[in-house]
């Protein structure tokens, strides 16, 4: 087990090696017309690579749940990835098993609701002060982003005293590493890097509840396998702000547009069985927004795999991007039209699929719940300023997207009354 004063903290050297890529046109791409007539094509990355660009439901799949497929380029003699060893679960296994395997149980669906009235908590206050706001509120400064970091530093085990500290830092994380050569994410990373090594020496002097949050569960892991480091402690908890931060905030986002584009506001706040209908919204939201996220990391072939009747080469890189498996037409009817009530809704994969699906896909989905109904039981009309189209996006460092601001216009419903 690691030291309980180390005679140097050590740093872990860089932020995970990963940067999820969008094809440079796949915004633009007619994914109906690409899986009848060419379902596995060619494309470049933005960086001019090519790749293969998997775009059927069931071939996504295939890819993603396949472990032929790695999550870092390959050594073409050795047929394994080429990185070095990283701290994080962004790697193959038998290293992402073990991390992943001690790392998984406080995201699991029973021990996340213990967060819930924490959650809860804060997404009242911050809705009681969109009550009071004069003039257009940005929705993603005053409620989606500071909800969704407030979960991780609950979630992590932050004292309510760091809370803005950790958000100024995780904020730094929001630019993309190919920005300014990452200085500022680096920065960032190196910040919250150095805070959360000194936490956990702390935490390790206190007598810390292990269930109590994601460091104390860490520290206790280290007595059931010692080769578990501080390093890989702190990357693995760093890895909330960079992978959850802006992907959850998002998808409110996505949500509030729906609500108040769609209509969604009201006939949810007329529903006589809300809580099971807001449950469905909740599901299309996360199934829709992945078009407007980020998308699975990029695979590379380890050997030769066969997909959609093309064989993909060892080396080769290939994008299986998800929004294209959740707007598949035979397996969602309509895929691009916002409907909560349709049929196979389940299917979608917004947290992904295989071993590296998404770690924390049950404490996002709690948390997007708890916000929703917040918005829903909140009393306030929304008016979005902004076409959606119109809304500036940025990215973050791992390359997943988010909007840069939404700005909206409030109005407190009296009760019983109408605007």
């Amino acid at each position: 087990m690691a030291s309980e004063e180390p005679a140097e903290v050590k740093m872990s050297r860089e932020p995970p090696p990963v940067e999820r890529f969008r094809p440079v046109d796949i915004d633009h791409m007619d994914w109906s017309a690409l899986r009848a007539e060419c379902p596995v094509s060619r494309v470049r990355t933005a960086g001019g690579e090519p790749a293969w660009l998997v775009t059927r439901y069931r071939d996504i799949r295939a890819v993603l749940g396949s472990q032929t497929f790695s999550v870092q380029p390959i050594d073409m003699e050795s047929g394994s990835g080429t990185y070095e060893a990283n701290e994080s679960i962004f790697q193959d296994p038998p290293e992402h098993t073990r991390l992943r395997g001690l790392v998984a149980g406080p995201f699991a669906v029973g021990r996340v609701e213990q967060y819930r009235d924490a959650i809860q908590k804060t997404a009242y206050a911050l809705i009681e002060s969109m009550k009071t706001a004069d003039g257009p509120i940005d929705l993603m400064e005053r409620f989606a982003k500071p909800l969704t970091i407030n979960v991780i530093g609950e979630v992590v085990g932050v004292p309510a005293p760091d809370r803005d500290m950790f958000r100024r830092g995780s904020d730094k994380l929001l630019v993309p590493m190919h920005e300014n050569g990452g200085a500022e994410a680096r920065e960032g990373w190196h910040t919250l890097n150095d805070y959360v090594m000194a936490l956990i020496a702390r935490r390790r002097r206190e007598n810390h509840d292990p269930r109590a949050d994601l460091i104390g569960h860490l520290i206790s892991s280290q007595t059931v396998d010692e080769k578990l480091t501080d390093v890989e402690v702190t990357t693995m908890v760093l890895g909330l702000p960079v992978a959850g931060y802006v992907s959850t905030a998002n998808a409110i986002a996505v949500a509030v547009r729906h609500l108040v584009e769609d209509g969604w506001m009201d006939r949810l706040r007329a529903a006589p069985d809300v809580r099971e209908q807001s449950k469905l919204f909740v599901e299309e939201v996360l199934r829709i927004q992945s078009g407007d996220n980020g998308e699975s990391m990029p695979r590379f072939a380890a050997g030769s795999f066969e997909v959609g009747g093309t064989t993909i080469n060892k080396g080769d890189i290939v994008v299986a991007p998800l929004i294209a498996a959740n707007r598949d037409e035979s397996m969602f009817d309509r895929p691009g039209t916002f409907d909560p009530h349709r049929e196979g809704l389940s299917r979608h994969i917004a947290f992904g699929f295989g071993i590296h699906r998404c770690l924390g896909a049950n404490l996002a989905r709690l948390e997007l719940q708890i916000a929703v109904d917040a918005l829903v039981e909140s009393g306030i009309c929304f008016e979005l300023l902004e076409r959606w189209d119109e809304v500036p996006w940025r990215q973050n460092m791992l390359g997943d997207r988010f909007p840069e601001r939404l700005m909206v216009g409030v109005s407190v419903v009296p009760a019983g009354g109408e605007v």
